[in-house]
């Protein structure tokens, strides 16, 4: 876990940042001239010990280093380099658990210390001549939407599924990653989602639809199952074997209709 506090934005500083980003972006201004790794703030003084600005620049060097030779036209491009970034946030900076729960935190990640690894992701488009970035992807819910930081979904999709994304060919992508976290009492459920992800490997790719739909069926189903029961005082192994009986009997349920 991280030793010092990571600095954050309050919600007006963040909105204000990032609109000062765009309007830089769009006069022309290089992603690497937005960096701003000399300001430390927080909203909470008392919380702990910030860093330096030396270790900021060294958490950015070194997870800047891993997001090369990814290819983000493509969807295996996003899909690698979205794993890879969770990846590195979580070995790198190692947020606390209080740290990541704070919008700031990830505002100030986005807007200060990594805005071009988010802006290589998620540009923006231009209308009528003026650059708009989006904004729930930059600063999440402290942009009055949904909550769907880029940075803060990548790291808790690596907290939550780790090597089994590893092991994905292809890689996960948006529709399964909804399927298997949009629960929130499925997600807090570590054991079981990495269970789940394994048993939508090794059956959904040769079901209809694929394993997209696969995922959204068999996780409907968990959702289903699980409702009553206490999952915690299963094993590892009882665990597993529940989870694959439910994903094989949707692919019986398909072979005796035909599908």
């Amino acid at each position: 876990m991280s030793s010092v506090v990571i600095p954050r934005l309050r919600a007006g500083e963040a909105i204000q940042l990032l609109a000062d980003h765009a309007r830089r972006l769009g006069e022309g201004t290089t992603a690497d001239y937005l960096v701003d790794t000399s300001r430390i703030s927080t909203d909470d003084p008392g919380a702990g010990p910030l860093p330096d600005s030396q270790q900021v620049d060294a958490w950015r060097e070194a997870i800047v280093a891993r997001l090369t030779g990814f290819d983000l036209r493509t969807k295996e491009g996003r899909d690698g380099y979205g794993m890879e970034l969770g990846r590195a946030i979580a070995e790198v900076i190692d947020p606390i658990g209080s740290d990541a729960s704070h919008d700031g935190v990830w505002s100030y990640l986005s807007l200060r210390v990594l805005p071009d690894v988010v802006l290589a992701r998620w540009p923006g488009e231009t209308i009528v001549g003026e650059l708009r970035l989006p904004a729930d992807r930059w600063i999440g819910a402290q942009s009055g939407n949904q909550d769907r930081s880029y940075l803060k979904q990548s790291w808790r999709r690596w907290q939550i599924l780790g090597p089994v994304m590893v092991d994905a060919d292809p890689l996960f992508g948006e529709a399964e990653f909804a399927a298997m976290l949009g629960r929130p009492s499925l997600a807090r459920d570590q054991r079981l989602i990495r269970q789940a992800a394994t048993a939508i490997l090794s059956y959904g790719a040769g079901q209809p639809g694929g394993r997209s739909e696969f995922a959204r069926k068999f996780m409907a189903l968990i959702a289903a199952r699980t409702g009553s029961m206490l999952l915690d005082i299963l094993s590892d192994e009882e665990l597993r074997d529940f989870v694959e009986e439910e994903a094989s009997s949707i692919v019986r349920s398909r072979a005796r209709r035909g599908v």
